[in-house]
């Protein structure tokens, strides 16, 4: 799977899921307090006729003259009468208390309690309490199982259709790279023939004219190998082994410095190299000749004419030191992505730095960049 196919899953799934979990915790919390709603109706119609049932005892009880009455009590549920002032006169309860409550109905517990008040005042009483014994509730833990059930089934579908959205992408990026890597193997015939016979030339044989027509040859052509270079790292680099031997890399430096010096001189632009001998470096060599010439390249594409490259190498770095046209802070911080050109006109594919990245990540190696527009720029490798 592609990084970039990863990023696009990743995003269209981010984003469905998070419509489809706010959508769902929308729909849950909105059925949850209506359930609680209707639960609180159901409740308080019930409270009412066992109120009413009770009211109905007291007004009996209290027409009966008698010297001692006897209090209505209820299978179904607990009462309380209260007077004016909210006094308990009379309680078939213990746990009945409305001292603290504001509202007509509330919870308590498990329990249910409705106040009511009660005209005429039978016995005294202004107020009266119903307790009774409520339904278990478990709206609440019922979303909760229904809403791991169907995040989960929401994960599922939602893989499956990104998968399914994005098989005609995948199936066309397999083909461009499939195109790439067949052009880049075909590639490699004509290059090397064209370099090697460019060098087999007599040069000494030609006119200035002619001279010159061959070293731009020669120059666009080492530009292609480099290029191509890239192409085959990209591509193959997962498939090859890497072979990390203990490395000289000022031999190596001062190869890549000669192999660039006519490109160099197209420009006019001159190599000014600081470096001592024999700096060890255990690497693979194909890696490191691609991190020295993209460094390489990109000064000399990016420099200015008649100006110099600072090159210095030291036993813990390499610092790279252009004359050219500089970035900006924005751009430095998107340097290493892959594809992406500030300047157009100076062609190329966009991944001289994100193969640079590449390997300094494999190495542990630390790369700082500073730039100033219309300065120039300075990379410096440490290890």
């Amino acid at each position: 799977m592609y990084r970039g196919e990863r990023k696009s899953i990743f995003y269209v799934l981010g984003l469905y899921l998070s419509s489809t979990l706010l959508l769902i915790t929308t729909i849950f919390v909105s059925y949850y307090y209506y359930e609680r709603d209707q639960f609180e109706h159901s409740e308080k119609d019930l409270l009412k006729k066992q109120t009413f049932l009770l009211t109905q005892q007291l007004s009996k009880l209290n027409e009966n003259s008698s010297d001692r009455y006897k209090y209505p009590r209820f299978d179904e549920f607990e009462s309380a009468i209260y007077d004016i002032d909210k006094n308990l006169i009379f309680s078939t309860s213990k746990d009945i208390s409305i001292t603290n409550s504001k509202d007509s109905f509330f919870t308590k517990a498990s329990n249910s309690y409705l106040i009511s008040p009660l005209t005429p005042y039978y016995f005294g009483a202004a107020f009266i309490v119903v307790e009774k014994k409520s339904k278990n509730l478990d709206i609440l833990d019922n979303l909760i199982f229904i809403a791991i059930v169907t995040i989960i089934i929401t994960l599922i579908t939602s893989v499956f259709l990104v998968n399914l959205v994005l098989r005609p992408i995948r199936e066309n990026i397999k083909l461009l790279d499939s195109f790439i890597k067949d052009t880049t193997h075909e590639l490699n015939t004509p290059i090397t023939a064209i370099l090697t016979n460019i060098e087999t030339i007599n040069s000494s044989s030609c006119d200035e004219k002619a001279l010159r027509k061959l070293q731009r040859i020669k120059i666009a052509s080492q530009s292609i190998s480099n290029i191509y270079e890239d192409l085959v790292y990209i591509l193959l680099n997962h498939k090859t082994s890497t072979q990390n031997i203990d490395l000289d890399l000022s031999k190596i430096l001062i190869q890549r410095i000669e192999y660039f010096t006519n490109m160099a001189q197209a420009k006019n632009i001159d190599f000014v190299l600081d470096a001592k001998d024999e700096i060890h470096f255990k690497a693979d060599k194909k890696k490191m000749q691609r991190l020295i010439d993209n460094l390489l390249s990109n000064a000399i594409k990016y420099s200015n004419k008649d100006t110099t490259i600072k090159i210095l190498l030291s036993e813990n770095s390499l610092s790279i030191e252009d004359e050219g046209k500089g970035m900006s802070e924005q751009e430095v911080e998107k340097i290493f992505t892959r594809y992406l050109r500030f300047d157009k006109s100076q062609g190329g594919f966009g991944i001289g730095y994100s193969i640079i990245k590449s390997i300094v990540d494999e190495y542990n190696i630390k790369i700082d960049i500073t730039s100033k527009q219309k300065q120039g720029t300075k990379v410096t490798l440490s290890w």
